[in-house]
């Protein structure tokens, strides 16, 4: 986590760099031991596709190899969240990210760092889903 903020803090692209806590949580229908998240909120002018080529070069670069299907074991995982109050529907990148309402490990993270962020599709603030998800509603 350390080497994808210092990859970000240093690209002349990425303003502002927030990160909420780190939490440590259970892997979900994923192999190996727990797992560390956050969410991180920064300010760029790039797009939402060059967001996660980004965020894709990080990975690689921190000795991520995809290609062994949607579970598997990775050293670092980067996934564009929410890009604004955008929607975005294209071929491999939809966001807001859509199991993000469905997860603790994203909500909680996010609500630490902007409780009030509304998404764009559900209408709801991030405390709005997290408090769903802890009702498990």
């Amino acid at each position: 986590m350390r080497f994808a903020a210092d990859q970000l803090t240093t690209d002349e692209r990425i303003r502002n760099l927030k990160k909420s806590p780190v939490y440590e949580t259970e892997p979900l229908d994923a192999p190996g031991g727990k797992y560390l998240n956050a969410v991180w909120g920064f300010e760029t002018d790039l797009v939402p596709r060059d967001v996660l080529g980004l965020l894709r070069e990080i990975e690689s670069k921190a000795g991520r190899v995809r290609g062994g299907g949607y579970h598997e074991p990775r050293t670092l995982d980067l996934d564009l969240l929410a890009y604004g109050g955008e929607v975005v529907r294209e071929d491999g990148l939809t966001v807001p990210h859509p199991r993000m309402h469905e997860r603790y490990f994203v909500l909680k993270p996010f609500c630490d760092l902007s409780p009030n962020w509304t998404h764009p599709v559900l209408k709801k603030t991030v405390k709005e889903l997290l408090a769903s998800v802890e009702r498990g509603a």
